[in-house]
């Protein structure tokens, strides 16, 4: 989709369950009005062996009466699955990672310049700021870590 673009504010890893994973880096970087990119390395102190094993969840929050509400975007969908997915531009995202499943507790695993693309994304999100939270979960029910993503979406003015 091409109607509208993200413009990035600033990312951040919370809710870090350190009997889960021992996290080393997580971390964000903005480098311009229009990149921003988060770094991860970690290891599980778990292994993960399929969908059943580990989930993200997917929520999105939209900025309304000076708070962020929850949003029409939340799903979750197998960890395993996801890596292996084409949607939502996780192929580009996951681009300089070594994340692949089976993930093993006590490998060291990284994610760098991860940063979301709006041109694989579903059409006709609302405008306006938003926050992409993504919980790491672990047999469904505890959360490993969560990664909040905070931008806004602008439609491009196509007449202009």
């Amino acid at each position: 989709q091409t109607l509208y673009k993200f413009v990035p504010e600033h990312c951040e890893v919370t809710n870090i369950n350190r009997s889960l994973v021992n996290m080393k880096i997580g971390k964000c970087y903005k480098l311009s009005r229009t990149e921003l990119y988060l770094n991860l390395s970690f290891s599980w102190r778990v292994d993960i062996l399929n969908d059943d094993m580990g989930q993200l969840l997917v929520t999105g929050y939209l900025f309304r009466s000076n708070e962020y509400r929850k949003g029409p975007i939340e799903f979750m969908m197998g960890m395993c699955a996801a890596f292996l997915s084409k949607d939502f531009d996780i192929p580009h995202m996951y681009a300089n990672s070594n994340l692949k499943c089976p993930l093993k507790k006590g490998v060291n695993y990284y994610v760098y310049k991860l940063s979301p693309n709006a041109t694989n994304m579903p059409p006709l999100i609302p405008e306006g700021r938003w926050k992409l939270q993504i919980d790491y979960m672990y047999l469904n029910r505890y959360i490993i870590f969560s990664v909040e993503w905070y931008s806004g979406v602008e439609y491009i003015n196509i007449f202009g």
